[in-house]
C-alpha cells in the first residue's frame, strides 16, 4: 500500500454528495448538517453519501474513528462508479440493540434496484456500542473479494463478495447523528477517475395519501378481500409526539387498484381520539367479516362492518383481553394483530401488557432474561366470536425441583405465519437477545415448541407475509427498513435488503398480485407514510 492520506471536505474538488448536505465546517469530522431526512424525494430517506471525486482504486486500506448514536449509522464506501453502484462497509445501530449493547458490521451492496443488498452482517465482540462519547477505531482493508475489519483492540469480522471486481471511488456514509473521523485511505495503485454523474439512486417509494396539512400518518392495518379491493386503517397524529400519551384519529381509506391509489382517509368518528401505540385494529376473518377491535382496560368492544367499512354494528365486547380487576399480568394484541389460519381458526398474537414483576410469574434462574416481558398466542374457531385462554409461546417445562419454569421473558412482539403443512411458526421481537426468538405450533397455536434463538437481529416487525408460491416477507428495524425473505418456510432465509431507512419498521404487508407484496409503513420523520411494492423472484427480491 502507498502511504495513507488523510480526506476531508478542504480537498480541492468538490465531492460527490448524495441526498444533501454534509458540515464541511469540521476539518476532519463527517457529520450530517440540516435536515437529517435528506432531500425531499431521496431514495432513502436520511442517508446519506459522499464520494471523493478523484481517489479512484480497486484495493485500498481505509483507517478512521466512528462514533454510534442509538438509530444511527456511519461507514465507508468503495468501488463506487456512480450513485447507484458501490459496497458499503458499515456500522449499523438501532436503540434496541444499543441498550443490549450488541455491536453489528455490515457488508452491503447498492446495484440498480435502488435496494441496498446486505452481504453480510455479523456480530462482534469486544466492542462497545452503549455509550455515546465513546470513539471507536476502525481499521479496514479491501484486496480483491475480502474485506477485513479491526474494530478496537479485540473486534474482528472479515467478509467476501466478488460482485464488484473493477475499479472505483471511495466516500462516506452516515445515516441519522452517527459521525467519521480522521479518515485515512491507502491504496497500491490509485487510478484515473470513472465518476459517473448521471445515474441515480432509484426511488421505490410513494405517498399514497397526500397532505398539505403536517400531520404523521401511521399506516396500522391493511386487509385485502378476495375480488382484490382493500381497507386500510392509520392513525393520524395532528399534535405530533411520541410520547406515551400521544394521542391519534383513526381514519380508513381503501384501494380497488391493488394499493396503486387510495381514497382520501376518512375519519372513524364514532371512534373519538385515542393513544397512538394502542390503536384500533382492524380484522377481515376467514368469512370476510370486517371487524374494528378497540382496546379497553376493562375489556375490547367490537364493531363489525358488512359494507367493507362504510358503516359499523353497535359496539359488542369479546372474552379476547379482560384487563383489570383480572390479576396481571394481563395480554394485549401484538402489533402483528391477527393471523388466518387455513382450517378456518385465527390466532391473535399478543404480549404481556405490563412489566411482569418477579412475584408475578415462576420466574426461576432457569428463565431466559430479565422481568420484563412475555408472549402469547389465542385461537378462534368462530370466525373470531371467541377466543382461547392465551398461551404462552415458549413452552414450559419442569426444573430440577419439579416446579414449572415459564415461558422466556425476553419476548415482546410476534409476528408469524403458516407453511405449506400446517405449522405455524412465529418469529419474536427481543428485549436483549442479539437475535430474533422463533417458536413454532403444530397443532394450529394450542401448543408451542421451545423457543430458540432466530435467524437474525430484528425489532419492530409487526410485518409477516407468506405469497402463493411460498415465499415469506418480514420486515424490520436493522438495519434501517430491513425485509429478509424465506422460499422454504422459514427454514432458511437471505442476508436481508434495505428498501428504505424508516427508523419506526411498523405498517402493514399484504400480497396484491402473485408474489408481489405491498408494504405501507410510518416514515422517519413524523411524517406522511410511504408505500412500496415488492416483487420476489427466484434469486432476490426486487422493486414492484
Amino acid at each position: 500500500m502507498t502511504t495513507s492520506a488523510p480526506l476531508s471536505f478542504s480537498d480541492p474538488s468538490p465531492w460527490h454528495l448524495v441526498n444533501t448536505d454534509w458540515d464541511e465546517t469540521q476539518s476532519d469530522t463527517f457529520v450530517l448538517t440540516g435536515d437529517r431526512c435528506g432531500t425531499p424525494g431521496a431514495a432513502m430517506q436520511g442517508m446519506h453519501y459522499a464520494v471523493h471525486p478523484a481517489l479512484c482504486c480497486v484495493d485500498c486500506a481505509f483507517e478512521f474513528e466512528i462514533r454510534l448514536n442509538p438509530h444511527s449509522d456511519t461507514g465507508v464506501v468503495f468501488r463506487a462508479r456512480d450513485a447507484s453502484h458501490f459496497y458499503l462497509l458499515h456500522f449499523p445501530n438501532c436503540g434496541q440493540q444499543s441498550r443490549a449493547q450488541h455491536f453489528w458490521v455490515a457488508l452491503s451492496r447498492m446495484d440498480d434496484s435502488g435496494y441496498l443488498r446486505r452481504m453480510r452482517m455479523s456480530l462482534v465482540n469486544g466492542v462497545p456500542s452503549t455509550r455515546k462519547d465513546i470513539w471507536l477505531h476502525v481499521r479496514a482493508h479491501v484486496e480483491g473479494p475480502r474485506v477485513t475489519v479491526k474494530v478496537g483492540d479485540y473486534g474482528h469480522v472479515a467478509f467476501e463478495d466478488a460482485t464488484y471486481r473493477g475499479p472505483g471511488h471511495v466516500g462516506v456514509y452516515a445515516w441519522r447523528d452517527a459521525a467519521l473521523r480522521g479518515l485515512r485511505v491507502a491504496t497500491p495503485r490509485q487510478l484515473d477517475p470513472i465518476w459517473e454523474q448521471g445515474p441515480v439512486q432509484r426511488v421505490n417509494w410513494t405517498i399514497p395519501a397526500p397532505m398539505e396539512e403536517r400531520v404523521w400518518q401511521q399506516p396500522i392495518d391493511v386487509r385485502r378481500f378476495h375480488d382484490g379491493e382493500m381497507v386500510m386503517q392509520a392513525n393520524l397524529q395532528k399534535v405530533i409526539t411520541a410520547g406515551s400519551d400521544a394521542v391519534a384519529f383513526p381514519y380508513l381509506m381503501r384501494s380497488s387498484d391493488r394499493g396503486r391509489s387510495w381514497s382520501p382517509p376518512k375519519e372513524i368518528d364514532f371512534m373519538g381520539d385515542g393513544n397512538s401505540w394502542s390503536p384500533p385494529r382492524l380484522h377481515l376473518t376467514p368469512n370476510e367479516r370486517l371487524l374494528l377491535v378497540t382496546p379497553g382496560r376493562d375489556h375490547k368492544k367490537v364493531f363489525e362492518s358488512t359494507d367493507r367499512g362504510n358503516t359499523w354494528s353497535d359496539a359488542g365486547t369479546t372474552n379476547l383481553h379482560i384487563g383489570p380487576p383480572r390479576d396481571q399480568p394481563v395480554q394485549d394484541l401484538s402489533p402483528a394483530g391477527f393471523l388466518n389460519l387455513r382450517d378456518g381458526s385465527i390466532l391473535a398474537i399478543m404480549l404481556s401488557s405490563a412489566l411482569i414483576e418477579a412475584s408475578q410469574t415462576n420466574h426461576t434462574v432457569w428463565t431466559w432474561g430479565s422481568v420484563h416481558c412475555q408472549a402469547f398466542a389465542a385461537r378462534s374457531e368462530d370466525d373470531g366470536r371467541t377466543w382461547s385462554e392465551p398461551v404462552n409461546v415458549d413452552a414450559s417445562f419442569l426444573d430440577a425441583d419439579g416446579n414449572v419454569v415459564t415461558g422466556n421473558m425476553d419476548l415482546t412482539e410476534g409476528s408469524a405465519f403458516e407453511t405449506a403443512d400446517g405449522r405455524v411458526v412465529m418469529l419474536i421481537r427481543p428485549v436483549y437477545s442479539p437475535w430474533m426468538w422463533q417458536t413454532w405450533s403444530d397443532d394450529g397455536g394450542r401448543s408451542w415448541s421451545p423457543c430458540v434463538r432466530g435467524p437474525f437481529p430484528g425489532y419492530a416487525a409487526p410485518n409477516m407475509v407468506r405469497t402463493v408460491s411460498g415465499a415469506v416477507l418480514i420486515a424490520h428495524r436493522m438495519p434501517g427498513l430491513c425485509v429478509h425473505c424465506s422460499r422454504d418456510d422459514g427454514r432458511t432465509w437471505d442476508e436481508g435488503t434495505t428498501i428504505d431507512s424508516s427508523v419506526w419498521a411498523m405498517g402493514s404487508m399484504v400480497e396484491v398480485e402473485p408474489d408481489v407484496v405491498l408494504y405501507i409503513y410510518w416514515d422517519s420523520d413524523y411524517s406522511l407514510m410511504r408505500s412500496q411494492r415488492i416483487r420476489v423472484t427466484p434469486s432476490e427480491i426486487e422493486p414492484g
